[in-house]
């Protein structure tokens, strides 16, 4: 039996442009930015230092920020992959480096305003004041959010959860041992913040082309490509029907690494 649990990412993951970049753009320029990036990249700024920076830069009301982001297109295979964790009952969780106020009103555009203010979202809290977008980080790491902690702590909850049940069993005067779960942790991502992440999932899905592709194959992190969510969710019934195993999924995602791109 397989307890599977999702995270994924959220910008050029669920959705396929970055969001943040589009506001941060329409204040401090893109060229600006990707100068800050070079200098995040060479240790020069720190991550948080030019967050600080962007989201000062943009002056737009909320509403104005949210109808630049209208356009950005849904991953083609989101709205089937959200319908069947939904429909079987996984755990999904959207984990980012975004704002979460971003992240819930695209999600309403996509699933309802309902259904989005369901879902679990881990992110930096965003509020605008006026013209003032304000940001507070979810925790002081480097990335202004460390994707790997709820993945960690899913982990140990686990544990903690077949414990507590063997001891039950015990003292109710089981003898035979529990079916073993297996507990797998798919995590999807596209750029550098997924890194800690990646490196903690049991399933790791990085999306063509993009940053985090190219760190897997250059580092040899095992993991699968992907171009769209109906890969994601076609690897989720395979592992619940048993047509495909975890041996199979690790073989298949070290091959993955070691190809040439």
């Amino acid at each position: 039996m397989t307890r599977i649990e999702v995270f994924s990412d959220f910008d050029g993951t669920i959705s396929l442009q970055d969001t943040g970049c589009i506001l941060i753009d329409s204040g401090l320029g893109t060229e600006k930015r990707k100068a800050m990036d070079v200098q995040i990249l060479n240790h020069e700024l720190t991550f948080l230092e030019g967050m600080n920076i962007w989201w000062s830069s943009v002056d737009l009301t909320e509403k104005e920020g949210l109808d630049l982001l209208r356009p950005v297109p849904l991953d083609s295979g989101f709205l089937e992959f959200y319908k069947h964790v939904q429909s079987h009952q996984i755990p999904f969780s959207i984990v980012s480096c975004g704002l979460d106020n971003i992240i819930k009103a695209y999600m309403g555009w996509h699933l309802g305003e309902a259904e989005a203010e369901k879902m679990t979202v881990l992110a930096n809290y965003g509020r605008v004041e006026g013209r003032k977008w304000i940001v507070t980080y979810r925790d002081d790491s480097p990335h202004s959010h460390d994707k790997s902690v709820c993945i960690r702590d899913s982990k140990q909850q686990f544990k903690k959860n077949l414990v507590e049940r063997q001891r039950a069993r015990e003292l109710a005067g089981e003898t035979q041992p529990e079916r073993e779960e297996e507990h797998v942790v798919v995590f999807c991502g596209d750029g550098v913040s997924d890194l800690s992440a990646a490196r903690e999932a049991d399933v790791l899905f990085a999306r063509k082309g993009r940053d985090l592709e190219k760190y897997c194959r250059t580092h040899n992190i095992p993991f699968t490509a992907f171009e769209t969510f109906d890969l994601v969710t076609a690897t989720i019934r395979g592992l619940q029907d048993g047509s495909l195993t975890m041996d199979e999924i690790n073989r298949r995602q070290q091959a993955e690494c070691e190809r040439a791109a």
